[in-house]
C-alpha cells in the first residue's frame, strides 16, 4: 500500500482538544456564536432586509472585535452598504451553499488526490475552488475598503459559515508550527486556484476534513469534554481555535503534518 505523506495528523488527546477550547478567549466564543445565531436566521430564510440588518450589524461588531478598523488591518464598510450587500440573491444564494458544506465531505486520497464525498455541495474540486475563492473576493469588495489579504474575507466566512479557519497570523503559526509550509507572512487575496495562496487556501479543508474524519472520536470527546459542545457541528471553527492556541507560547502540539 502506498505511504500517505505530508498527511494532518492529531497528535494531540481529547483533553488537549478540551484545553484549548476552554483556554481559548472567552469573548471570541462569544462573538462566533452571536453571529451564528444570526447567521443561520438569515441563511434559512428567503434574504430580507430584517435578517440582513441583523447580520450586517452582528458581523461588523465582531469583525471589530477581532481586529477589522485598527493599524494595518482594513476598514469596515457601512453597516447599511454591508446590508445591502447580503440582500442580494445571489451573494445569499452562494453562502447557503457554503455553509451547508461541511469539512466531513472533503477527504484525501492515498496520493494525497483531493476527494469530496457524495455529502458534498460540489460536483469537482475545481467547482470548489472558483467558489471559494470568489466567495472571498466577493465579501471583501462586500465588507470592506480597499481589503488586499485573505484574513477579514476569511474571518467573515468563518462567522457566517464556519467552514474553515481564517487564516489570520496565530491560525498561520498554527499551521507553520505544524509543519506546513507557505503560512509565513502576509497573505494576500488570491484571484484563482493557480496561484499559491489561492492553491494553500484550496487545498486546506481537504487536509482537515481529512483528519477530522479520521480522528472523529478524538474529536468528539474532546469537545464534549469542553464548554463549548455546541462547536460539535462545526468542525471549521474547531480547527481555527486549535491552530490558533497551537501558536501560544509553551504549549504542545496538537496537529502536525506528517513528512511521510
Amino acid at each position: 500500500m502506498a505511504v500517505m505523506k505530508n498527511m494532518l495528523r492529531l497528535v494531540g488527546t481529547a483533553l488537549d482538544i478540551t484545553l484549548a477550547l476552554n483556554q481559548f478567549r472567552q469573548s471570541y466564543h462569544q462573538d462566533f456564536a452571536k453571529v451564528q445565531q444570526v447567521a443561520r436566521r438569515y441563511l434559512n430564510s428567503p434574504p430580507g432586509r430584517a435578517n440582513a440588518a441583523l447580520l450586517a450589524q452582528a458581523l461588523s461588531r465582531a469583525l471589530r472585535n477581532w481586529g477589522a478598523c485598527r493599524r494595518r488591518s482594513p476598514t469596515l464598510l457601512p453597516v447599511s452598504q454591508i446590508e445591502s450587500a447580503l440582500k442580494e440573491k445571489q451573494l445569499h444564494g452562494r453562502l447557503l451553499k457554503l455553509s451547508q458544506q461541511s469539512l466531513s465531505a472533503f477527504s484525501l486520497d492515498q496520493q494525497e488526490n483531493r476527494l469530496l464525498k457524495c455529502t458534498s455541495s460540489f460536483n469537482d474540486t475545481g467547482a470548489f475552488d472558483r467558489e471559494i475563492l470568489g466567495i472571498l473576493n466577493t465579501l471583501a469588495d462586500a465588507l470592506f475598503l480597499n481589503n488586499t489579504s485573505v484574513t477579514y474575507p476569511m474571518k467573515a466566512l468563518l462567522l457566517i459559515t464556519g467552514l474553515m479557519p481564517a487564516l489570520d497570523s496565530q491560525v498561520r503559526g498554527g499551521l507553520t508550527l505544524a509543519g506546513k509550509a507557505g503560512f509565513t507572512g502576509q497573505q494576500l487575496l488570491p484571484k484563482n486556484a493557480q496561484q499559491a495562496a489561492g492553491r494553500r487556501i484550496c487545498e486546506l479543508p481537504f487536509y482537515l476534513g481529512d483528519c477530522w474524519s479520521s480522528n472523529s472520536e478524538v474529536f468528539m470527546n474532546g469537545i464534549l469534554g469542553s464548554n463549548h459542545q455546541g462547536l460539535l457541528d462545526i468542525p471549521g471553527r474547531v480547527f481555527d481555535i486549535l491552530l490558533f492556541m497551537q501558536n501560544r507560547p509553551n504549549r504542545n502540539r496538537i496537529l502536525a503534518f506528517d513528512q511521510g
